[in-house]
């Protein structure tokens, strides 16, 4: 949005101007923002707006007692809270993190022969299919691939499909269930149909919290599911696992793991070109050290899933420089002896 004569921020930004009176957070959705005298009128057509339908219970799917604190969960970590936990950030890495990802990139023949043949693509569009090219080809490995009527892919925060699109084109005769919060045009949903009329796609919105999985039934009937997301992450994972992780290390206080959330954004572009490294940007690289509070973040998350009867792989699946976001978790429910 553009930037008014006289004004600081644009209007989707207005709200971290001081003197903003006038705009606030969507209630329904923290990514966008709202001018307050249009509030009824917009949360009645908001793409994130909670919609009466049976597979819908509000909170069917929220931790009572964790996320109803993300107020405390994403509060921005003062520069003192920051510098008493980067020297834990390192060591966790070096002696509890570090030893349990596996390096290892795969890749699916059907999107590798995509890319040779599309050699025009632009490079944002090639790193999204090596990507799911390795994805896929952990998945294929792992032998989850929906491949029979009675197994179902449930993809959560499926944005436009990319991903079950493939999974369709090497699955084509699963289920496939795709979720995401919001409307998305252009969805990769429409190619799957055109390319295979009788392929069994749903696409549901809603919010991952208020989804009963049990009112949809090519879930609810399904011999074997596969549960995949890119991208996908929540203040209920996050605050799940601050005790699981971090207790050892003494970063399960609501300062610590504020500050070890902040000190994970920069896992993708580091400190800002130019900018004067003071504090705990001096101590360590902000880029190197954002990679290492990721990588615990998703071992906590790992060790949570173990807690709850999955055996667990937390695997780098592509270089950094495909994509900053390179962890991928492969969790398979343990047999019932």
């Amino acid at each position: 949005m553009l930037v008014k004569s006289g004004n600081r921020f644009c209007g989707e930004h207005a709200i971290h101007d001081a003197a903003n009176t006038d705009r606030i957070v969507c209630p329904n959705d923290g990514k966008h923002t709202i001018l307050k005298a249009e509030l009824d009128a917009h949360l009645k057509r908001c793409n994130s707006r909670i919609i009466d339908a049976d597979y819908i219970r509000v909170d069917a799917n929220s931790i009572r007692g964790e996320t109803k604190f993300t107020d405390k969960i994403d509060r921005r970590a003062s520069e003192h809270e920051i510098c008493q936990v980067v020297h834990k950030i390192w060591e966790c890495y070096e002696k509890v993190v570090k030893h349990r990802l596996i390096v290892e990139q795969r890749r699916n023949e059907l999107v590798e022969q995509h890319l040779s043949e599309n050699d025009g693509l632009c490079v944002t569009k090639k790193k999204a299919l090596v990507q799911i090219s390795s994805i896929l080809g952990h998945i294929e490995a792992a032998g989850v691939l929906p491949t029979s009527p009675s197994c179902c892919m449930f993809e959560l925060g499926a944005g436009k499909g990319q991903l079950a699109y493939w999974i369709s084109k090497v699955a084509p005769d699963g289920n496939f269930i795709l979720m995401d919060r919001s409307g998305s045009r252009n969805k990769w949903d429409k190619a799957a149909f055109r390319e295979r009329p009788d392929l069994k796609m749903k696409r549901f919105r809603c919010s991952i919290e208020h989804m009963d999985l049990n009112k949809i039934d090519e879930l609810k009937n399904s011999k074997e599911i596969l549960a995949v997301c890119k991208h996908f992450c929540g203040s209920a994972t996050d605050a799940g696992i601050r005790s699981l992780q971090n207790k050892t290390w003494r970063m399960n206080d609501e300062e610590s793991f504020s500050a070890l959330r902040y000190v994970a954004s920069y896992a993708t572009n580091g400190a800002k070109e130019g900018e004067n490294l003071e504090g705990w940007k001096a101590l360590y690289s902000p880029l190197e050290l954002g990679r290492r509070a990721k990588a615990i973040l998703e071992i906590g998350r790992a060790e949570w899933l173990e807690s709850c009867g999955y055996e667990t792989r937390v695997i780098e699946y592509v270089p950094s420089e495909v994509s900053p976001e390179n962890l991928l978790i492969l969790a398979m429910k343990r047999a019932i002896e």
